[in-house]
């Protein structure tokens, strides 16, 4: 019979934040895996992990307080070791740290590998099947240089590093054989050291290859013609604009204008026929005006983006923008934030209603609710109905009957 230590190999992980933190998760999962820990739920697990999220603040209470409330399973069974990573692992380490003395280890971000420090030795199983997933994530640099004046992340995840190709290629090589689909990531792929586009052009025998993020000033010639030659990357490129008035812009330290954005997006949509182009836009920045937010508002309209991540702007410690004197209401911020969410949603349902009656290449990546779920090589959601099993995984072709902003439905 096992003895007590022997079983603890179950883990549960809930992750909060971007692509970035999503990566570092599953990195660890993969080292716990390999070790023979098995994911369970909470209330089973031996080694709990909060990968936490400090960009905007309210995924920055979450996580905190997720962390504080599991601390009562460690009553009845003491051997349970909790971990608390991430951004704002780093970020407030000296103060999470005695606001948090239940946690057993806090890992920074970038340092999945950390996660060894809290396994139980022995000799256990090695798993070398996968996890069953058709998608995978792959770091290609962290960190960033550009320090927008909202932004946290160059002092949590610190100065840009790029990983040398040959080390991306071999981990891509090394991905399961069911995974069709890879992300690459970075805060700034557009700046990767040793060039993004000859990147793209080393990569073979992935399916389909997406990017995030991209930088609007770093959007290089080479780059739009990498993603309009090679037939396995993706028509889709994500380029936050953040604002759509060029003070505010000016405010962000973004580098550049509203004139520069739109000859970029002109270039791509030239030469990249059927490109989906989406985007990020921060509503509330300190000082918009009401001139200025519509603005913001006409610049959506204009640029016609396939979808908008809208987010209030959330002041963060250390950055310029949370010095500013000049800061807007939060009811004013909120408002704003509902008038321009619903022109962000007309403008995608008058994209996607183009869509039906087309045909569009689908991976199939879930099936839940009796539906099978999976994206365009744009990146659009779609879901259909099939008598068929196993097509998880599976390129096919789905014509579609109807659309709303962010789901397509159609027939297989």
């Amino acid at each position: 019979m096992p003895t007590e230590k022997q079983k603890r190999d179950r883990y549960f992980i809930k992750t909060y934040g971007c692509q970035m933190n999503i990566n570092d998760s599953n990195k660890m999962i993969e080292i716990l895996e390999s070790r023979g820990y098995q994911p369970s739920e909470i209330g089973k697990a031996h080694i709990i992990i909060i990968n936490s999220c400090t960009v905007r603040q309210n995924a920055e209470n979450k996580a905190f307080w997720y962390a504080k409330s599991v601390q009562h399973y460690k009553k009845n069974k003491p051997y349970i070791k909790i971990v608390f990573c991430g951004c704002v692992a780093e970020d407030k380490k000296d103060e999470i740290q005695k606001l948090l003395p239940h946690v057993d280890l806090f890992i920074p971000p970038n340092n999945p590998g950390k996660i060894e420090e809290v396994l139980e030795g022995g000799n256990r199983r090695m798993r070398v099947e996968g996890r069953g997933g058709v998608t995978a994530f792959v770091n290609i640099m962290t960190g960033c240089d550009n320090f927008c004046s909202y932004c946290i992340v160059p002092y949590v995840r610190g100065r840009e590093k790029s990983r040398r190709p040959e080390e991306i290629l071999a981990e891509i090589r090394a991905l399961p054989t069911n995974v069709k689909e890879i992300t690459l990531l970075g805060q700034n792929v557009n700046s990767y050291k040793y060039g993004f586009a000859a990147l793209l052009r080393k990569i073979k025998g992935v399916e389909r290859i997406r990017f995030l993020t991209s930088h609007p000033k770093d959007m290089s010639d080479d780059i739009i013609e990498a993603v309009a030659k090679l037939p396995n990357v993706c028509e889709h490129i994500h380029l936050p604009i953040q604002h759509g008035d060029d003070d505010i812009l000016k405010a962000m330290n973004r580098k550049y204008t509203v004139d520069d954005f739109k000859r970029t997006v002109e270039k791509i949509r030239n030469k990249i026929p059927g490109v989906a182009i989406t985007s990020d836009m921060i509503i509330g920045f300190p000082g918009e005006t009401e001139k200025q937010f519509e603005n913001c508002v006409r610049t959506a309209r204009e640029l016609s983006f396939d979808s908008i991540i809208t987010t209030i702007f959330s002041p963060r410690p250390k950055t310029t923008a949370a010095k500013m004197d000049n800061q807007v209401p939060e009811k004013t911020k909120k408002e704003r934030l509902q008038k321009i969410m619903k022109v962000v949603d007309e403008i995608a349902l008058s994209i996607n209603e183009k869509l039906v009656g087309t045909t569009q290449e689908i991976l199939v990546e879930d099936f839940m609710n009796s539906e099978y779920m999976g994206r365009t090589r744009t990146n659009k959601i779609v879901k259909f109905k099939s008598a068929k099993s196993g097509l998880r995984g599976k390129l096919l072709n789905v014509t579609i009957k109807s659309a709303r902003s962010f789901i397509l439905k159609g027939d297989l």
